[in-house]
């Protein structure tokens, strides 16, 4: 990934002292966050109902037990479809 950070000339990460700032420390929560919106906007963009959506997620391994990484013990299935609502 520094190579990607230096090509783009990116300077604004989180790992000022050991790369001059062009690599950030990956925080799991945040990246679940943005996976979850990701997959509820993608839902959306192709068109997918909420229904079909809700079977859809029913299919994956995984994302059916809280992991703490999402507030108040909610699922990933969960949160994606909170999302999905949200954006409708």
């Amino acid at each position: 990934m520094l190579a990607l950070a230096e090509a783009c000339d990116f300077t604004g990460g989180s790992f000022k002292k050991e790369y001059g700032g062009r690599l950030n420390k990956w925080d799991e929560r945040e990246r679940a966050e943005l996976m979850a919106q990701l997959d509820a906007a993608y839902f959306h963009l192709y068109g997918v109902s909420r229904d079909d959506a809700e079977y859809i997620l029913s299919t994956f391994k995984g994302i059916h037990t809280p992991s703490g990484l999402f507030p108040g013990s909610v699922t990933t299935e969960e949160r994606i479809l909170e999302l999905y609502d949200e954006y409708s």
